[in-house]
């Protein structure tokens, strides 16, 4: 789980919760450590402020039912002035993007966790699942389509957005930081190494 500082926790990202925009085809994962209503709600929440920080409302959804037609979720969604309809039981195939989407995003966080576990078998863990399958969602996010040369984060904000090709690198690439006596200004023996090694595992939710 990623942490900020502190004490390293044995904790783990067991599920993640997949929402898709059926208009712009962006889609939002949020990382969960249960399937509790309560952090399903959490979810919803978190992609609501994603969606307002681009300056869109979200009116209705459309779920499998499961932990969607719990009590607290549903509440939650008329509490906001929302609308929510089900798939019928057993009928997955009634919210088809969302599954197409879930399988995509699966296959490819996959095949780039497994091409970085054979690349550095002894750094590269199945433990980093939840970011592969974050990445591969930002990657699907941020690329244009061969159609219309739209990105659908484009087609969602209603915004120009430019890729983030610069600073793109593989998934768990090998990535240096400064040391932080460096950054800091002092001087270290000319001999020591000047950065720590670590793992690229995506773009951070919240640093520049």
């Amino acid at each position: 789980i990623a942490q900020m500082r502190g004490f390293i926790t044995g904790k783990r990202y067991r599920v993640i919760t997949v929402f898709v925009d059926q208009f712009s085809d962006l889609s939002f994962v949020y990382t969960q450590k249960s399937t509790t209503a309560e952090e399903t709600v959490q979810a919803k929440e978190a992609f609501e402020r994603y969606a307002k920080s681009h300056q869109v409302m979200i009116k209705h959804y459309h779920a499998d039912n499961g932990i969607f037609a719990e009590a607290e979720f549903v509440r939650s969604v008329e509490k906001s002035n929302q609308t929510i309809s089900f798939c019928g039981v057993n009928a997955h195939h009634m919210n088809g993007h969302a599954e197409k989407r879930i399988r995509d995003l699966q296959e490819n966080a996959r095949a780039m966790l497994l091409h970085a576990k054979r690349r550095w078998p002894s750094a590269v863990t199945a433990n980093l699942w939840p970011y592969a399958v974050r990445m591969a969602n930002d990657i699907h996010n941020f690329a244009p389509s061969i159609r219309e040369g739209l990105s659908p984060i484009e087609r969602f904000s209603q915004v120009q957005v430019s890729p983030r090709v610069r600073h793109s690198h593989a998934f768990a690439c090998p990535v240096y930081t400064l040391d932080g006596n460096l950054q800091a200004g002092k001087r270290i023996p000319k001999w020591n190494d000047r950065s720590r090694i670590g793992l690229f595992l995506g773009w951070s939710p919240r640093h520049s």
